[in-house]
Protein backbone atom coordinates (compact mmCIF):
# COMPACT_ATOMS: atom_id res chain seq x y z
CA UNK A 1 0.00 0.00 0.00
CA UNK A 2 2.65 2.51 0.75
CA UNK A 3 4.14 2.08 -2.54
CA UNK A 4 1.25 2.39 -4.64
CA UNK A 5 0.62 5.64 -2.24
CA UNK A 6 4.40 6.77 -2.93
CA UNK A 7 4.24 5.84 -6.62
CA UNK A 8 0.73 8.02 -7.10
CA UNK A 9 2.36 11.12 -5.02
CA UNK A 10 5.73 10.74 -8.01
CA UNK A 11 3.76 10.34 -10.70
CA UNK A 12 1.23 13.39 -9.70
CA UNK A 13 4.40 15.73 -9.13
CA UNK A 14 5.63 14.83 -11.98
CA UNK A 15 2.37 15.81 -13.62
CA UNK A 16 2.43 19.31 -11.87
CA UNK A 17 5.91 19.51 -12.84
CA UNK A 18 4.82 19.16 -16.80
CA UNK A 19 2.35 21.31 -16.66
CA UNK A 20 4.39 24.22 -15.16
CA UNK A 21 6.70 23.34 -17.61
CA UNK A 22 3.85 23.24 -20.56
CA UNK A 23 2.78 26.42 -19.99
CA UNK A 24 6.10 28.37 -21.20
CA UNK A 25 5.54 31.18 -23.89
CA UNK A 26 6.78 29.53 -27.39
CA UNK A 27 7.44 31.14 -30.84
CA UNK A 28 5.77 28.85 -33.73
CA UNK A 29 7.00 27.59 -36.23
CA UNK A 30 10.22 26.62 -34.93
CA UNK A 31 13.14 29.16 -35.19
CA UNK A 32 15.13 26.52 -36.78
CA UNK A 33 15.65 28.31 -39.55
CA UNK A 34 16.33 31.58 -37.92
CA UNK A 35 13.24 34.04 -37.36
CA UNK A 36 14.50 37.29 -39.19
CA UNK A 37 13.51 40.86 -39.10
CA UNK A 38 14.66 44.11 -40.81
CA UNK A 39 13.70 47.82 -40.17
CA UNK A 40 14.75 50.83 -39.25
CA UNK A 41 15.99 52.27 -36.31
CA UNK A 42 17.40 55.51 -34.16
CA UNK A 43 20.50 54.95 -32.05
CA UNK A 44 22.08 57.52 -29.71
CA UNK A 45 24.64 58.16 -27.69
CA UNK A 46 26.48 61.19 -28.23
CA UNK A 47 25.64 60.83 -31.87
CA UNK A 48 22.05 60.67 -33.58
CA UNK A 49 22.75 57.17 -36.40
CA UNK A 50 19.89 56.19 -38.45
CA UNK A 51 20.36 52.59 -38.87
CA UNK A 52 19.01 49.39 -40.68
CA UNK A 53 18.32 46.69 -38.50
CA UNK A 54 18.52 42.86 -39.05
CA UNK A 55 17.15 41.04 -35.49
CA UNK A 56 17.70 37.66 -35.83
CA UNK A 57 16.01 34.97 -33.49
CA UNK A 58 17.04 31.24 -33.55
CA UNK A 59 16.87 27.85 -31.43
CA UNK A 60 15.83 24.73 -31.36
CA UNK A 61 12.67 22.86 -33.28
CA UNK A 62 10.80 21.78 -29.44
CA UNK A 63 8.29 19.75 -30.80
CA UNK A 64 9.23 16.91 -28.61
CA UNK A 65 8.04 18.62 -25.52
CA UNK A 66 4.66 18.37 -26.29
CA UNK A 67 2.18 15.31 -27.55
CA UNK A 68 1.05 15.48 -30.60
CA UNK A 69 4.90 17.31 -31.82
CA UNK A 70 4.28 20.43 -33.30
CA UNK A 71 6.94 22.73 -34.78
CA UNK A 72 7.88 25.61 -32.22
CA UNK A 73 10.41 26.98 -30.33
CA UNK A 74 10.04 28.00 -26.48
CA UNK A 75 10.98 31.08 -25.67
CA UNK A 76 13.32 30.09 -22.95
CA UNK A 77 15.89 28.41 -25.42
CA UNK A 78 15.69 31.77 -28.14
CA UNK A 79 19.06 33.75 -28.71
CA UNK A 80 18.92 36.53 -30.64
CA UNK A 81 21.96 38.73 -32.97
CA UNK A 82 21.30 42.35 -33.38
CA UNK A 83 23.01 43.67 -36.73
CA UNK A 84 23.29 47.01 -37.72
CA UNK A 85 24.47 48.60 -41.34
CA UNK A 86 24.52 52.01 -43.01
CA UNK A 87 26.88 54.98 -42.21
CA UNK A 88 28.53 54.47 -39.33
CA UNK A 89 26.16 51.86 -37.59
CA UNK A 90 28.24 49.33 -38.28
CA UNK A 91 30.69 50.44 -35.55
CA UNK A 92 27.79 50.33 -33.36
CA UNK A 93 28.59 46.34 -32.02
CA UNK A 94 25.32 44.84 -29.77
CA UNK A 95 26.50 41.11 -28.32
CA UNK A 96 24.70 38.41 -29.21
CA UNK A 97 22.39 37.51 -27.00
CA UNK A 98 22.47 33.83 -25.19
CA UNK A 99 19.76 31.49 -24.79
CA UNK A 100 17.96 32.41 -21.20
CA UNK A 101 18.57 35.84 -21.48
CA UNK A 102 15.33 36.26 -23.54
CA UNK A 103 11.66 36.63 -21.63
CA UNK A 104 8.03 37.09 -23.33
CA UNK A 105 5.28 38.79 -21.51
CA UNK A 106 1.45 38.04 -23.39
CA UNK A 107 -0.44 41.54 -23.35
CA UNK A 108 -3.50 38.82 -25.48
CA UNK A 109 -3.71 37.05 -28.82
CA UNK A 110 -2.74 40.11 -30.29
CA UNK A 111 0.79 40.19 -29.40
CA UNK A 112 3.01 41.15 -26.18
CA UNK A 113 6.46 42.08 -25.23
CA UNK A 114 10.02 40.29 -25.56
CA UNK A 115 12.64 41.37 -23.11
CA UNK A 116 16.43 40.85 -24.18
CA UNK A 117 18.16 41.01 -20.59
CA UNK A 118 21.54 41.83 -20.25
CA UNK A 119 22.50 43.68 -23.32
CA UNK A 120 26.04 44.40 -23.84
CA UNK A 121 26.37 47.33 -26.53
CA UNK A 122 30.17 48.97 -27.81
CA UNK A 123 29.67 52.25 -29.26
CA UNK A 124 31.32 54.80 -30.86
CA UNK A 125 31.83 57.28 -28.88
CA UNK A 126 33.36 56.68 -25.22
CA UNK A 127 31.87 54.51 -22.96
CA UNK A 128 29.62 51.60 -23.61
CA UNK A 129 25.95 50.42 -22.82
CA UNK A 130 24.47 47.43 -20.96
CA UNK A 131 20.75 46.30 -19.96
CA UNK A 132 17.37 45.57 -21.23
CA UNK A 133 15.93 46.24 -24.37
CA UNK A 134 12.37 45.40 -24.31
CA UNK A 135 10.72 45.15 -27.94
CA UNK A 136 6.46 45.11 -28.46
CA UNK A 137 5.54 42.21 -31.03
CA UNK A 138 2.15 43.44 -32.99
CA UNK A 139 1.53 39.95 -34.23
CA UNK A 140 -1.40 41.39 -36.62
CA UNK A 141 1.01 43.11 -38.23
CA UNK A 142 4.07 40.96 -37.53
CA UNK A 143 6.17 43.34 -36.39
CA UNK A 144 8.40 44.87 -33.69
CA UNK A 145 8.44 47.83 -31.83
CA UNK A 146 11.21 48.86 -30.35
CA UNK A 147 11.96 52.12 -27.44
CA UNK A 148 14.46 52.36 -24.94
CA UNK A 149 17.00 53.20 -22.65
CA UNK A 150 20.23 51.27 -22.29
CA UNK A 151 22.00 52.42 -19.08
CA UNK A 152 25.84 53.90 -19.77
CA UNK A 153 28.74 51.95 -18.60
CA UNK A 154 30.23 55.15 -18.78
CA UNK A 155 29.57 58.12 -20.34
CA UNK A 156 25.54 59.20 -21.87
CA UNK A 157 23.11 57.17 -21.84
CA UNK A 158 22.18 54.96 -25.44
CA UNK A 159 18.64 54.91 -26.89
CA UNK A 160 17.56 52.93 -29.73
CA UNK A 161 13.83 53.20 -31.02
CA UNK A 162 12.41 51.72 -33.79
CA UNK A 163 8.65 50.68 -34.98
CA UNK A 164 8.28 49.48 -37.98
CA UNK A 165 10.82 46.13 -37.75
CA UNK A 166 8.92 43.29 -39.53
CA UNK A 167 9.49 39.97 -40.02
CA UNK A 168 10.94 38.79 -43.30
CA UNK A 169 11.05 35.25 -42.44
CA UNK A 170 8.96 33.30 -41.98
CA UNK A 171 6.52 34.56 -43.45
CA UNK A 172 4.12 34.65 -40.80
CA UNK A 173 4.84 33.99 -37.23
CA UNK A 174 2.97 33.37 -34.35
CA UNK A 175 4.19 33.79 -30.15
CA UNK A 176 2.04 32.72 -27.66
CA UNK A 177 1.87 32.01 -23.74
CA UNK A 178 -0.82 30.44 -21.48
CA UNK A 179 -3.98 31.84 -21.68
CA UNK A 180 -3.87 33.53 -25.36
CA UNK A 181 -6.35 32.02 -27.43
CA UNK A 182 -4.24 30.90 -29.89
CA UNK A 183 -2.27 29.12 -27.40
CA UNK A 184 -1.69 25.64 -28.35
CA UNK A 185 -3.24 23.43 -25.57
CA UNK A 186 -1.23 20.37 -26.05
CA UNK A 187 2.28 23.26 -24.81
Amino acid sequence: MKRTVAFFVSSVALLGAQTAMASAPYVAPAATPAWVFEGEVDVYKGIALTCNATVTISGPNNASDTTPPFSHTDVANLSATIDLAGGLCPLVNVAPIPAGNISYTSSGSNGGTFTLHDVFVTTITPGNCEGDITAVWDEPNQRLSVSGILPAVSGSDCTMDGDDIGLVTPASGNVSADGDADHNPNH
